[in-house]
């Protein structure tokens, strides 16, 4: 009986996802077509830059810089990589001159629900972590940070030398500029979708 209701319920699922714009189908300005948003964030790991899009046109590029472990998707908790999908600024932060975040803090909504979905058919997380991060994720806000698939993923600043050079050296977020990103505070909100792609 449990596994024909697991069956049941990842079918649905699935269809449900597969009626969902696909966050990885083609290139980040084919995932900005028709949108409505003002603004927009699209990160390229391999281009190891973020640019800022308004009403879909790019406005500014700028440095961006990733976890130390860049090749491909964040799975886990501990794996040291940048997540790729859609993602929603979930807060904002001032931090006071951080020395390892820097000045100022965007997080994302990290894990989204196509990493919820997999880590679900691999067994890594409860129907119940599965069911709050698909929440969190309908209605933008931080989903469980606590899972299997790791948390606290966000845009931040701090060791402006190794960003400067374009070494990855994070665990996992985007490390820019501070006064890059002190620039992006001004006009980046809660609610700003952010599309990652490698």
């Amino acid at each position: 009986m449990k596994i024909l209701l697991k069956s049941m319920l990842l079918a649905f699922f699935g269809l449900w996802l597969s009626c969902q714009p696909a966050a990885a189908a083609g290139g980040p300005l084919e995932m900005l077509a028709g949108t409505q948003d003002a603004m927009v964030l699209v990160i390229k790991k391999s281009a190891k830059t973020l640019t800022l899009y308004e009403q879909g046109k790019a406005i500014k590029d700028y440095r961006a810089v990733f976890g130390v472990n860049p090749d491909g998707n964040k799975v886990r908790q501990g794996d040291n990589r940048t997540p790729e999908g859609t993602f929603y600024i979930t807060e904002k932060e001032l931090l006071n001159n951080h020395p390892y975040l820097g000045r100022k803090w965007f997080g994302l909504s990290y894990p989204d629900v196509n990493h919820a979905q997999r880590a679900l058919e691999q067994s890594m997380i409860s129907y119940d972590q599965y069911n709050a991060i698909v929440r969190a994720n309908h209605n933008h806000d931080l989903p469980p940070q606590n899972t299997a698939l790791g948390g606290w993923i966000g845009i931040h600043g701090g060791r402006e030398e190794l960003t400067s050079e374009g070494v990855n050296w994070t665990e996992g977020c985007i490390a820019m500029l501070d006064k890059d990103l002190e620039e992006l505070y001004t006009v980046i909100r809660p609610g700003t979708k952010v599309i990652i792609t490698a």
